[in-house]
């Protein structure tokens, strides 16, 4: 990592809940497997909004990918055994920061402790949202805050524990800080008999109620709040805008795995600005019948259902279930209807499998939204601050609702996400204003991103997530009040891809029986011999935007090319040689190239076929420059006359600029010494064609060879000579089409323009030999990219397409394009073989020619 200070950068940083997705199957253990999500995810900040994803067959279902990849969860927790295959496309499609196995043992336990997540870190607590909670209660004697729990004597069922959770089950400890109790305390369900009965040891002060009954009652009143309120309390979460899902209270009934499913993931489709209130709520059919019970339904509904479809209008209400008929959901709705509750129904739904799955157009408009309170965000919001590169010091922002815990308290020691965008300080895509960082999923380069952390708890030094890529190309990292971010070194392009491409993702405590995680995709990587070429000339140009002015529009196109610079020989000089190369090898129309003695009869009769082709010119007079652009702009103006407006001192005014952007462009590139004015001239006694630079010019010239003084005539004509380093990378390094690419991808690229140049990959440590070579290497908008750069068809064979797709596979970029610069297409089978090769890989494989971009023509010498 380089220690040079650069230019000083904008970075933006916010803080959010960990995202954890579970994946689980119907079986024998499932509602314990649901017992113990749902304990784990009332006691997270945001837990509320964790993704429950069912599989079949070991398979995640195939309609919950785009969920989950729209979901983005740091945490993929499968109680289901997955492939190896299907592990890794875990890791390559979603990029988590861990993918951990709820592995049983032998004789597993049978109870909620056997089936809680297991993890190797704390995250933050949603209990740390009673003291902002704190601020707002209504309660005026003893703890601000009541949270429902249950006794240890008691076994809570899956109607207490599924809509409201308790601090026990969640916890899993009775017991509660003492400076957490003058905000927040438990109101416990304790039955009289467990009560009354001293053995259980019952403290006689105990904020209790004697059955579930009662503390449903206390919830419906407001007297008392819950763990699953908490945990959806003041979360930035994914909000999710569904016509069927967001817009209606779910009532659901049943009890079974399926009924149990469906409740979790419609809370996920609620709006954020109702995250204040319980939304979802399920019962199974007998307890519709306990008039009590019912009763305290009607009363929750009408005091705190305000899910609506968004226009203001009436609150609604849908019942739906996954186990019981439409008969009996009809009866659901007939004694709510008899009930007078004030919420508009609709028509009850029966959910087969539980399957909350929303549209694709809702999830393509999802969004990462804080909740409103106090008609404002709590938090979810971006900061931005200023850094140098290499490294990043980000201000220690914590989660808003932090601010109102006192300093060290327990509830606030967990981890949670931080997200971090920074800019990068090269070329900025053509119609953005800066050029950020945005890291693909499919290369892991998160973790070359060094981070250092000021540890303030040993309890901190378990493995905390390793770094990763999270949505819009985010990179993020998990701190905690105990875990400060100190600093973050921002590698280089050619590091974060070296790290992406030649090394494993694997924690340090990788063990056989772990989940396989992405291996490296190549031993090594490095520059090769085109990339101080193309180095030089974007350099020499001045950048990426100037060396497109100066280098791809038409004219200046051809002016190089007369100059020596073309990459590849005319059509004529080609057809020509290859006529003649057949004339003179008629007697022997085959070589064996295996052969030195046939390789060297064949090139001399190359060598000897090709004498026809004219050598390039050394320098080009200034007069010539300018008829030709003259000619240059006449025939641009007869092939667009509609672009030519204006009377005729208009017209005269712009014709004159129009000549003038020749001498602008001819001084630029002198400036930049791309070309050099002079004086060529021929001594009369020795002959030699001798070049003085106009710098140089005296009323007296001595011949570079001979010494001989000539005069210098009063009207010399200027001439233009190349730089010989930028004909060099023209004709013989594919700058002009590399720079032809980069200028397509800069037109393409929105908030991301990130590019490394030609590369070599070696696919052993044993050998320093290249295997095999891409063109460029680039990142955009968050999308890997791998380049086959051809500079016209005839350099295109067969073989190269070969080498180009197993070169993709081997780096399984998002997508591969093999860019050849002329129009047209040839080798179509071989085309359309590589990109269905590609597409059976999961690449994108495109074909980019002038016909998808080319440079405008303009009589300014301006390219667009």
């Amino acid at each position: 990592m380089s220690d040079e200070i650069g230019p000083e950068l904008t970075g933006r940083q916010k803080s959010r809940p960990l995202r954890v997705a579970f994946l689980v199957e119907p079986g024998e253990y499932a509602d314990l497997v649901l017992d113990g999500i749902f304990a784990d995810c009332y006691l997270r900040w945001g837990g509320r909004f964790s993704l429950i994803v069912p599989c079949a067959n070991g398979r995640i279902a195939d309609d919950y990918w785009q969920w989950l990849e729209v979901f983005d969860p740091d945490i993929v927790y499968s109680y289901v055994e997955l492939t190896k295959d299907e592990i890794l496309e875990i890791h390559e499609r979603l990029v988590p920061a861990d993918y951990i196995f709820h592995r049983l043992d032998e004789a597993p336990r049978l109870d909620l402790a056997g089936f809680r997540p297991r993890t190797d870190f704390p995250a933050l607590s949603s209990l740390s949202a009673v003291f902002r909670l704190g601020r707002h209660s209504p309660l005026a004697n003893g703890p601000k805050i009541k949270i429902i729990d249950s006794w240890h004597t008691e076994r809570p069922t899956r109607f207490l524990t599924d809509n409201f959770g308790t601090y026990h089950t969640s916890a899993a400890t009775g017991i509660y800080p003492n400076d957490a109790r003058t905000t927040a305390g438990l109101l416990t369900v304790v039955s009289d008999e467990y009560f009354q009965n001293r053995k259980y040891a019952v403290p006689n002060d105990l904020d209790r109620i004697a059955s579930e009954k009662m503390a449903f009652a206390e919830f419906v009143a407001g007297h008392a709040t819950s763990m699953s309120q908490l945990s959806a309390l003041y979360a930035t979460r994914l909000e999710i805008r569904d016509r069927r899902w967001s817009g209606k209270f779910n009532l659901v009934i049943g009890e079974s795995f399926d009924d149990r499913l469906l409740f979790w993931n419609a809370r996920l489709m609620i709006p954020t600005w109702l995250d204040n209130d319980i939304c979802c709520f399920r019962l199974t059919f007998e307890q519709l019948k306990d008039q009590d019970m019912f009763s305290q339904l009607v009363a929750m509904i009408n005091r705190r259902n305000h899910v609506n479809d968004g226009t203001g209008g009436q609150s609604q209400l849908q019942v739906r279930s996954a186990s019981h008929s439409t008969e009996d959901l009809a009866e659901v709705l007939d004694m709510l209807r008899a009930a007078k509750v004030w919420s508009s129904f609709g028509p009850a739904e029966v959910i087969l499998g539980g399957h909350v799955i929303p549209s694709p157009d809702s999830l393509r408009h999802a969004r990462e939204l804080a909740q409103v309170v106090d008609a404002r965000f709590m938090g979810g919001q971006w900061h931005d601050f200023r850094w140098r590169s290499p490294f990043a010091h980000p201000p220690a922002i914590r989660p808003e609702h932090l601010n109102d815990a006192p300093s060290g308290q327990s509830f606030t020691l967990g981890l949670w996400a931080m997200d971090l965008r920074f800019e990068y300080e090269r070329d900025k895509p053509n119609l953005s204003q800066e050029n950020l960082w945005m890291l693909p999923k499919r290369w892991r380069m998160a973790g070359a991103f060094q981070a250092k952390y000021v540890i303030r708890r040993m309890e901190h030094n378990n493995l905390p997530p390793m770094h990763r890529t999270s949505k819009h190309g985010n990179l993020t990292l998990f701190v905690g009040v105990n875990r400060a971010l100190e600093s973050i070194a921002v590698p280089t392009i050619e590091q974060a891809i070296r790290h992406a491409l030649c090394f494993s993702s694997l924690k340090s405590d990788a063990s056989a029986a772990d989940p396989p995680l992405v291996s490296s995709k190549v031993a090594w990587m490095r520059a090769s011999n085109e990339t101080p070429h193309l180095t030089g000339v974007l350099g020499m140009t001045g950048g990426l935007m100037s060396a497109k002015n100066l280098l791809l529009h038409p004219f200046l196109q051809n002016m190089f090319a007369g100059l020596g610079g073309a990459p590849n020989l005319a059509d004529a000089d080609v057809h020509a040689t290859a006529n003649s190369l057949v004339k003179r090898a008629r007697r022997n129309p085959v070589f064996d190239l295996q052969l030195e003695d046939e390789r060297i009869a064949l090139a001399a009769l190359i060598v000897k076929a090709a004498q026809s082709i004219k050598a390039p010119k050394m320098h080009l007079a200034l007069d010539y420059l300018r008829n030709s652009w003259n000619e240059h702009r006449e025939r641009y103006w007869a092939e667009n006359p509609e672009r030519r407006s204006g009377d005729e001192e208009e017209l005269s005014k712009w014709d004159l600029r129009e000549q003038d952007a020749l001498n602008d462009r001819l001084a630029e590139m002198r400036a930049r010494r791309m070309l050099f004015q002079g004086y060529p001239w021929i001594c009369t006694a020795c002959q030699h064609r001798n070049w003085t630079d106009f710098q140089a010019l005296a009323p007296s010239l001595a011949c570079d060879i001979c010494r001989t003084k000539s005069e210098l005539p009063l009207g010399i004509p200027w001439h233009f000579r190349p730089n010989e380093f930028l004909i060099e990378s023209l004709r013989s390094r594919s700058v002009l089409s590399l720079i032809w690419v980069l200028s397509a991808l800069c037109n393409r690229a929105q908030a991301s323009f990130i590019y490394l140049g030609p590369t070599c990959f070696g696919y052993s440590h044993d050998t320093r030999n290249p295997d095999s070579e891409a063109d460029l290497l680039a990142l955009i908008d968050g999308e890997s990219i791998v380049f086959e750069v051809k500079s016209a068809w005839r350099s295109l064979r067969a073989v190269h397409i070969e080498d180009f797709v197993r070169l993709a596979k081997r780096l399984r970029p998002d997508r591969a394009v093999l860019a050849v610069m002329e129009e047209g297409r040839k080798l179509n089978k071989e085309l359309d073989k590589a990109a269905n090769d590609l597409k059976e890989n999961g690449i994108e494989f495109e074909l980019l020619t002038p016909t998808n971009y080319s440079v405008q023509d303009d009589p300014m010498l301006t390219c667009y």
